[in-house]
């Protein structure tokens, strides 16, 4: 599954915002509970991600992921345990007339129970991803003018 999203930010302040892995529990609180640094380098960091998931019961998940920074603007995160398993996902953050495009290719993986919601699942991660996109270029876009 891959899509492109264009945001009204510099996509430096954007690699910043979005790279600034406990913060981003404020773009989605209804979803995640806790976002935890395991382990940091300059450009590999693993972390372990609380998810909430409210049906009609409340359940809490955890997921540990391994983030890599690419010097090329791209972020590479591999779901390193539970339900989506070696899950990849690639987000690359390209200028475009002082514009950031918004590159996102995610192979989904899922366990054998989950498959059958593939479809939903598929449809709510694009539209989420859309949404936090567009969240933190509202961020990077302050960046940019506190720095003026």
């Amino acid at each position: 599954m891959d899509f492109s999203t264009i945001i009204n930010c510099n996509a430096v302040n954007f690699f910043k915002v979005l790279t600034d892995y406990e913060q981003l529990v404020k773009y989605l609180p209804r979803q995640l509970n806790d976002i935890k640094i395991l382990s940091e380098s300059e450009n590999i960091s693993t972390i372990e991600v609380s998810i909430i998931f409210k049906t009609l019961i409340k359940k809490e998940i955890k997921q540990k992921m391994q983030i890599s920074k690419k010097f090329d603007n791209r972020i590479i995160v591999d779901v390193l345990d539970g339900h989506a398993k070696n899950t990849k996902v690639v987000i690359e953050i390209k200028s475009e007339n002082s514009k950031t495009q918004i590159n996102t290719d995610i192979d989904l993986k899922l366990s054998l129970k989950s498959k059958i919601l593939l479809p939903v699942i598929k449809r709510e991660y694009k539209v989420m991803l859309q949404g936090v996109f567009m969240k933190i270029g509202i961020d990077a876009e302050k960046m940019e003018s506190e720095e003026k």
